[in-house]
């Protein structure tokens, strides 16, 4: 915690893309404090990283992005991401020619998208590319500290105001850092399920300790679903793109028969949400006892492959399969949380001081399903924007000296129990609030994840806090997707197939004990 100041300007949770847009932007009115896990600051430049879902293009393109969120997408937020997107883009890419690293980021337009604008880099490393134009940016501009740290336990608070945030160091020991305004940059919270293409990091720690603090969340039930990730035992699930399947992958079941067309009239290249639903049916009905289904691009142009998707190559030989030679395992896997943090359009949540952006936000943008990429470039625009709002912020704040610090409850270095407790929270998440869902099911999740309210109520260490706000951040969806009786987007319910305009046009708002459709 060497450098760890008592007081700053601004604090920003999280080094991803979104809040290091943040940080750039706040550089001029202040001091910023960028707080990240120590993994992610090792690592989430990497190329290959898990910290980042690298996709082939950001596209931006209005009408497709609207039509993914199904009736809830925001038509303003889809407008500013399109408008501002441009502009975010291009100084990315002038940010890049001027630092150390020379990006590769190619900005263009492209006959088939007659209003969009496509980001591409050699291959499939466009999230990378961002981030190390990000970091070139970020190491170039005064104000900006980027900091390791064990933990960010809780956001400080007084008259319903963010004033701080309270850390937990390697000894247990609680350290207050006083701010004018918070920005929660966290990313998602895949972790909640057994299989997710999330890295480690993603815990929900943003969405936990806002809803503590009294913030509202939104849209919490809508979890995207990534069809095909690499599925070998003891492995981190990798993403192998949709890009497979609409170059022309095919999907065999264990027997290795084809069997997307009895599903879907598009058969392989049908919305992600049907295929992962297809998936999982077929992987039910094998009564295997450890099922997946085959990613089959053998009989695709094996040097075609290899240059459109070498991350995917190189990664997949890494474990022995050749891409080109060899059907792929795969399974479905919690992807994209699209709910978070509610905010407006300038990343201001209900609680003053207190800001969202990325994937801990709920900005509108995504509706009830994410269209393919967006999420890079929301974090872009809606970072950029949430620091800009920031700024007002330190002219009205109430700084509050840092409270008498107090021990940990225990200091004790492992938490006897905290990984079988999470394997439990996902588990259960995956059975019963996963891509299928009903009534029963949903309510038997929340009763065991109640029922596991009293071991996660008095953390004491970086991994015990993380089970406490996976617990938290699993009951808040699983309540969400209860409280939504309908199928819309990345939400289906057995029990409840269609969409019913009437009752849930609506975005879900959870506060307190209660979820509310608004």
């Amino acid at each position: 915690m060497k450098g760890l100041p008592a007081e700053t300007d601004f604090v920003v949770i999280g080094a991803g893309v979104a809040g290091l847009r943040a940080a750039i932007e706040l550089a001029a009115a202040g001091r910023v404090l960028v707080l990240a896990k120590k993994e992610a600051v090792h690592s989430s430049l990497q190329p290959g990283t898990a910290a980042l879902s690298d996709e082939e293009e950001i596209i931006l393109h209005r009408q497709d992005t609207l039509i993914a969120g199904d009736g809830l997408g925001l038509a303003e937020a889809v407008k500013i991401l399109e408008e501002e997107g441009v502009e975010r883009i291009e100084e990315l890419i002038a940010w890049g020619k001027r630092g150390g690293h020379e990006t590769k980021l190619i900005f263009g337009s492209e006959a088939s998208y007659s209003h969009s604008h496509i980001l591409r880099a050699p291959g499939d490393s466009v999230g990378n590319e961002i981030l190390h134009a990000l970091d070139g940016k970020v190491r170039a501009t005064k104000n900006i500290s980027v900091l390791e740290f064990e933990f960010c336990t809780e956001l400080l608070t007084e008259d319903e105001r963010v004033t701080g945030v309270s850390l937990i160091n390697d000894k247990g020991l609680p350290v207050e850092v006083a701010c004018s305004a918070v920005l929660l940059a966290t990313g998602g919270l895949g972790q909640i399920y057994r299989d997710t293409t999330n890295p480690d990091t993603a815990t929900g720690d943003g969405v936990a300790m806002a809803f503590r603090a009294g913030a509202e969340l939104s849209d919490m039930e809508f979890i995207q679903f990534h069809p095909t990730a690499l599925y070998m035992k003891k492995t981190p699930r990798f993403l192998l793109a949709e890009g497979l399947r609409a170059e022309g992958g095919y999907l065999r079941n264990i027997e290795m028969d084809r069997f997307m067309a009895k599903y879907h009239p598009l058969a392989e290249k049908a919305p992600g949400d049907v295929v992962a639903r297809a998936i999982v049916h077929e992987m039910e009905v094998s009564r295997a006892r450890d099922p997946f289904v085959y990613l089959d691009l053998t009989h695709l142009n094996a040097a075609r492959v290899q240059k459109r998707f070498p991350r995917i190559y190189a990664t997949c030989m890494k474990h022995n399969i050749d891409v080109t030679e060899d059907v792929v395992p795969v399974r479905p896997a919690a992807h994209v949380s699209i709910g978070g943090v509610r905010t407006n359009l300038e990343g201001k949540t209900s609680l003053t001081g207190l800001f969202a952006a990325g994937e801990a936000a709920s900005t509108g943008v995504h509706g009830a399903n994410r269209f393919a990429s967006n999420s890079l470039l929301e974090a872009l625009v809606y970072g950029a924007r949430a620091g800009r709002a920031m700024r007002d912020e330190i002219h009205n704040a109430h700084r509050t000296a840092s409270r008498e610090k107090k021990a940990a409850s225990q200091n004790g270095p492992v938490d006897a129990g905290v990984e079988e407790l999470i394997g439990q929270i996902q588990d259960i998440m995956w059975k019963d609030a996963g891509i299928v869902r009903m009534r029963a099911g949903m309510q038997e999740a929340i009763k065991v994840l109640e029922g596991l309210s009293p071991r996660v109520a008095y953390p004491r260490t970086r991994r015990s806090y993380e089970a406490a706000n996976l617990h938290l951040a699993a009951l808040l969806v699983a309540k969400s997707s209860l409280a939504r009786e309908e199928s819309r987007g990345a939400h289906y319910r057995i029990d409840y197939p269609a969409h019913d305009d009437r009752k849930f046009l609506k975005h879900s708002v959870v506060k307190g004990e209660n979820v509310r459709f608004m």
